[in-house]
């Protein structure tokens, strides 16, 4: 279970051989509102500005299905390697699904100067089912980043072929699926140095089966409560490190727990160097589900206290995050809820328990008379410390609750560094009321702070640009030899002089989204003084801090664990204090 401490030995490294930088921007001076004046950092919406023309189409249609009132993610990737983010967007479309061209989801190249361009025809992206989310990752460890995509009734992943292109091999690798999936995350549950993949399903629901919900007199309809329909489980597949996968929902023990699964996020939760999982539902208990090695993994959702609220009731969770809210090196969760609910907050108290600080932290009764969807965590000002943005929107046109309303304005809750948070918007985006789904941090201009992405429900994306003053920063782009090839699941500590930061790397966070996977740190007015970074494989790193300012590539050793353990069995953490020689070259295809 936790293990607080990792104690080593740190070891003088030199960077040069480790450090390359990803391209770089100067920041331009950037004009405030004057209703921002207490804010330090404010966003913009330049969405349209930078090439951004997407409008997400639900599908809306007189019977009310269910599926129209949810979509859709954003996930964020490299997929040209030219170290600038491009933008994948989720299209939903005509429901039921039909194949049409209205339903074909966006992939948006970022050209490096501001803007992006959309290159979904040249990719041979052509994915017309009706969508939900997406996650990026790079599946097969031949350093390009590929794409998982949740759709209702039938998931596609896209391999990434190294030139521009991706070719659908769902059938292949075996990862179709069935019935309404939603979030979805990669991560290495079995400590193989592959990816595996876990994908979140909401429930039992098929267009046949949608039951007139409404005033009967009047004739009027409006969408069902999910109460009415009966939970189903989530799917888990091993990599089998050949391109394809195998189901082991049922030997892992994930198919006991039937839900209502919305969100996903994967974090060492009790820091014994395995990956767990976290799964947001609605109206039933939230689900932790505790990696026991060999793909292997136990409920603990009730005995942990992170499965319900502190007044004993499930809420109807939506996204969903993890990271150290409070300084104290252990990742805590939060989640965001239905209107009349207040978001959670669940303190790590340290071997995989949690306590319930949703009211007392400031981060939960603010949220009551909203609907959250989107959840991600960043440090907005680069201060040094993870604040918390709220995308927000309800799925009735006409909700029934007194003083809430169908489009909502999103929220931005500022962290103490503590765990104590005050809700206050900065920039106009947060006066401005739409109905929001998925969301998603970036770096998308490599000017040092964190942009986010948002799907709004038949609107248009936001691109909320960070601008005004912030402090000084870092980055890192981690590159695994014995780990996956993008260094997902490695936990990162920087130290300063003002003490220190814990970063996870993940593949698949909020609602229905995937974020940039660079590692990014806030300093603040700190000096970085140095690094440890526990790789996936077990490998513990130690090195000086990088330059502030700028991305650096960091790989990792490729020194061989001294007691290798069969596939499956997991590895123990272990320092190594000398870096792996020069830079590996990127497979040809």
């Amino acid at each position: 279970m936790r293990s607080r401490g990792m104690g080593g030995i740190a070891a003088a490294l030199a960077l040069a051989a480790l450090a390359l930088a990803a391209p770089q921007k100067t920041p331009k001076p950037k004009a405030a509102d004057a209703r921002d004046g207490p804010c330090p950092t404010f966003f913009r919406d330049v969405a349209a500005a930078r090439g951004l023309n997407f409008r997400h189409e639900r599908g809306a249609t007189p019977g009310h299905q269910l599926p129209e009132t949810m979509g859709s993610g954003v996930a964020w990737l490299d997929y040209d390697g030219d170290g600038w983010m491009d933008l994948y967007v989720v299209q939903s479309g005509p429901f039921p699904p039909n194949g049409s061209v209205q339903a074909r989801d966006r992939l948006y190249r970022n050209r490096g100067d501001g803007t992006f361009e959309d290159v979904t025809e040249k990719a041979g992206i052509a994915d017309t089912a009706y969508g939900m989310g997406a996650v990026a990752a790079d599946f097969d460890n031949d350093g390009w980043t590929d794409l998982f995509v949740t759709n209702f009734e039938g998931n596609i992943l896209f391999r990434n072929n190294g030139d521009g292109t991706f070719t659908d091999v769902t059938e292949k690798a075996g990862v179709r699926g069935s019935g309404w999936s939603t979030s979805a995350a990669f991560a290495d549950f079995d400590g193989d140095g592959w990816l595996d993949l876990f994908v979140v399903r909401y429930l039992d629901y098929r267009v046949e089966k949608n039951f007139f919900c409404g005033n009967v007199e009047k004739g009027t309809r409006e969408y069902c409560h999910p109460s009415l329909y009966p939970p189903i489980g989530n799917l888990l597949y091993r990599n089998n490190r050949d391109g394809t996968f195998t189901d082991v929902t049922e030997s892992s023990g994930i198919a006991r727990a039937l839900g209502k699964g919305l969100g996903v996020v994967v974090s060492d939760l009790d820091g014994d160097g395995r990956p767990d999982v976290y799964v947001a539902n609605d109206t039933t208990m939230n689900f932790l589900f505790h990696n026991l090695g060999g793909l292997r993994f136990e409920d603990v959702s009730l005995l942990s206290g992170a499965g319900l609220s502190v007044f004993g009731r499930p809420f109807g969770g939506m996204g969903v995050n993890a990271g150290d809210l409070d300084g104290d090196g252990l990742p805590d969760l939060v989640v965001a809820n239905f209107e009349a609910e207040p978001n959670s907050y669940y303190r790590n108290v340290g071997s995989g328990v949690f306590e319930d600080l949703s009211t007392s932290s400031g981060f939960g009764a603010p949220a009551f008379t909203f609907s959250g969807f989107g959840l991600n965590l960043l440090d907005v000002a680069n201060a040094g410390r993870l604040d918390a943005f709220v995308a927000n929107g309800h799925v009735l046109e006409v909700p029934h609750q007194q003083g809430v309303t169908y489009a909502e304005r999103p929220q931005l809750y500022w962290n103490d560094g503590k765990g104590r948070f005050v809700e206050r918007g900065c920039g106009e985006p947060f006066r401005k009321a739409v109905v929001s789904r998925g969301s998603a941090t970036a770096d998308f201009d490599n000017d040092g702070d964190l942009d986010i992405a948002v799907s709004n429900s038949g609107g248009p994306l936001e691109l909320l640009e960070n601008a005004g003053r912030h402090g000084s920063w870092l980055g890192l782009v981690l590159v695994g030899s014995r780990s996956n090839r993008q260094g997902v699941d490695a936990r990162v500590t920087l130290t300063t002089d003002a003490g220190k930061q814990v970063r996870e790397t993940r593949a698949g966070e909020s609602y229905l989204s995937s974020s940039d996977p660079r590692v990014h740190f806030g300093l603040g007015a700190a000096t970085a003084r140095s690094l440890e970074i526990r790789w996936p494989s077990g490998i513990v790193q130690t090195l000086p801090a990088p330059p502030a300012g700028r991305y650096t590539r960091i790989e990792e050793p490729q020194a061989p664990h001294p007691n290798p353990l069969p596939p499956g069995e997991g590895v123990s953490p272990r320092r190594l204090s000398t870096p792996s020689p020069g830079s590996p070259e990127r497979p040809s295809r």
